[in-house]
């Protein structure tokens, strides 16, 4: 069946397409930018796996008419279109994804073989419309509807349209970005920029472990027992998972990426708000309001930023934001 057409009958435009992998992922890594791009144009979220099954209960995780609420609400907030594509969540779709350690891992044998038929799905409906931008996620944190998200483009010929956004929270965890950038490609390391500077293997996971520790979901745990038997599993996780992309790749010699940061000062607490939107998952990386406005600040400090916030982008070419 022909895929539905994204507006009626005439042929839109948009400032910038941004693929998400689920309903909360564009706003959390691209909100400045977002907000900043509605200003000159509609802007569209193609959020891809937003559909689970009323049948199989994930403990802990919240689905369905709640998800898509707050996704409204954040469309609403910042200004941009909002559309679902509807395809099945991991933990539905797939038996091999069922428990929460198995969803960062690299796609299973059948998501391999579907993945043509998702990347067409994608193309078909992109091919309907004009953009001046195409925003895709790198897939820091190994989340596997991130890795496929990111696969589904990496065919994409009209390269000069297209730029990898840094999936957040992920990227917030020390070393994650470069590590995953260890899968993909050579990239520079901008003169102080320590967040992709290379450091040994013990103190990156070292210090993963330390960030992730922070996070509201750890520090959420009760009771007390459960949090501090938790913690060792989870730095030995991390310590499995960062093990396994350590090196580069052979494929990522071949391939350059371009580091491209966007100053998001002027909407850092919009974007902060609107990621509030999302209670549902806001609550599970963040304490408050200002613990966001910290860590994405604190991130940007990484990068070599003393005032300010930046986003940071990928993109084959040399690109200017500012």
């Amino acid at each position: 069946m022909p895929e539905t057409p994204l507006l009626g009958p005439t042929r839109p435009h948009y400032r910038a397409v941004f693929i998400s992998p689920h309903l909360d992922d564009a706003v959390f890594s691209c909100g400045g930018r977002i907000a900043q791009l509605v200003l000159e144009g509609p802007v569209l979220v193609l959020n891809i796996f937003t559909r689970y099954l009323a049948d199989l209960k994930i403990h802990g995780a919240v689905m369905g008419a709640q998800r898509h609420q707050e996704e409204r609400d954040a469309a609403a907030f910042l200004g941009y279109e909002s559309r679902s594509l509807d395809e099945l969540d991991a933990p539905f779709r797939r038996d091999a994804y069922r428990k929460l350690g198995n969803l960062f891992r690299p796609p299973c044998e059948l998501d391999m073989a579907w993945l043509p038929t998702l990347r067409a799905r994608l193309l078909g409906l992109l091919d309907g419309i004009d953009f001046d931008q195409l925003y895709v996620p790198l897939g820091i944190g190994w989340h596997v509807d991130h890795v496929l998200t990111h696969l589904a483009f990496d065919t994409w010929a009209e390269r000069s349209k297209l730029l990898y956004y840094e999936d957040a929270p992920y990227c917030c965890i020390p070393h994650a970005t470069r590590y995953r950038l260890n899968d993909l490609a050579y990239a520079p390391v901008p003169a102080g920029d320590a967040s992709l500077a290379p450091t040994s293997a013990l103190l990156a996971w070292q210090q993963a472990a330390s960030a992730y520790a922070n996070t509201a979901l750890m520090k959420n745990l009760q009771p007390w027992i459960v949090r501090q038997l938790a913690l060792p599993a989870v730095s030995f996780y991390l310590f499995r998972l960062m093990a396994q992309h350590r090196h580069p790749v052979a494929r990522a010699s071949q391939h350059h990426l371009q580091p491209l940061l966007v100053p998001v000062a002027d909407q850092l607490e919009r974007k902060v708000d609107a990621m509030a939107l999302y209670p549902s998952q806001f609550g599970e990386f963040f304490v408050s309001r200002q613990d966001g406005l910290t860590t994405l600040t604190t991130y940007a400090q990484t990068m070599g930023q003393a005032t300010g916030a930046v986003e940071r982008y990928w993109t084959h070419q040399a690109q200017d934001f500012t």
